[in-house]
């Protein structure tokens, strides 16, 4: 007992200091709505920057697994295009979409990526196990990647369309006029569209798309647009360079292609051109 009032007598000016503070607070805030106001809305504001730093930070944690899910319902948006119905009255003609149930689209990560060599890979982390095969196509959710030209049990290699090799059959989206989109070996950002005749219309902005007319992609699938136009008289075709629509330096999650009716098609090919070859 005689500690407490050892302390008191010792610290008395401090300890009146505050209790005077806690009583001068007691009368502002009592009975006075404006500062209660003013003080629990600080606090809510202090906590709210406190929650939104917090998911934020587990935000950027999920980015990963967020992606991954957007990818497979996109593709299974892919995959249920052909399989729904078309259920408006007021049309005359019916609904068809753009690639009907001739293809099949499976979702794959990026695990490997080259950007900056002649001939660039990819690979990817599915494999025979997921159906992926020899000669299927890639696509990101932008454009064109590239084809598959090795498949594992568990992993596929992909030749990107950065390939002095790779040659896509493409078309302006305006015209249908259709020619070749190869790459040179130079700024991953460009490409080359050849063998438009200058008799096309062709500007700078305007779109190009697979032509359809392989096994590999959709028709309409975007390469890219036309960055600059020229022509070349001596040989009447344009020299046309385009930029890719699919940015390589930030590919995460892509579709492989399946044509279901790929063997139909090349059979037929195949028996005709064989059966006409003597005559």
């Amino acid at each position: 007992m005689y500690g407490i009032i050892a302390f008191f007598r010792r610290h008395y000016f401090a300890v009146l200091f505050v209790a005077l503070e806690f009583l001068s607070l007691y009368f502002v805030f009592k009975d006075n709505y404006y500062h209660q106001a003013g003080f629990f809305n600080s606090a809510n504001s202090v906590a709210g920057s406190v929650y939104k730093t917090y998911n934020g930070i587990t935000s950027y944690f999920n980015l990963a697994s967020e992606n991954e899910r957007l990818a497979v319902e996109n593709t299974m948006l892919h995959n249920t295009l052909g399989s729904t119905p078309d259920t408006s009255k007021h049309l005359k003609v019916a609904h068809t979409n753009p690639y009907g149930d001739q293809f099949n689209f499976i979702t794959a990560q990026v695990i490997d990526n080259s950007t900056n060599q002649i001939n660039n890979y990819l690979t990817l982390n599915i494999g025979k196990n997921q159906g992926v095969a020899e000669g299927m196509g890639v696509i990101s959710p932008s454009g064109i990647v590239g084809v598959v030209i090795g498949v594992s049990d568990h992993y596929t290699v992909v030749m990107s369309l950065l390939h002095k090799n790779y040659q896509l059959s493409a078309m302006l989206k305006k015209g249908g006029a259709f020619g070749t989109i190869t790459w040179d070996g130079g700024d991953f950002r460009f490409a080359l569209l050849k063998q438009i005749p200058m008799s096309e219309t062709v500007k700078v902005g305007d779109t190009i798309v697979s032509s359809g007319y392989s096994t590999l992609y959709p028709k309409g699938i975007t390469v890219g647009t036309v960055e600059t136009v020229e022509p070349v008289p001596t040989q009447y075709f344009y020299k046309i360079k385009v930029r890719l629509a699919t940015n390589f330096k930030n590919l995460g999650f892509v579709y492989v292609v399946s044509d279901l009716m790929k063997k139909e098609k090349t059979e037929l090919q195949d028996n005709a051109y064989k059966a006409n070859e003597g005559k």
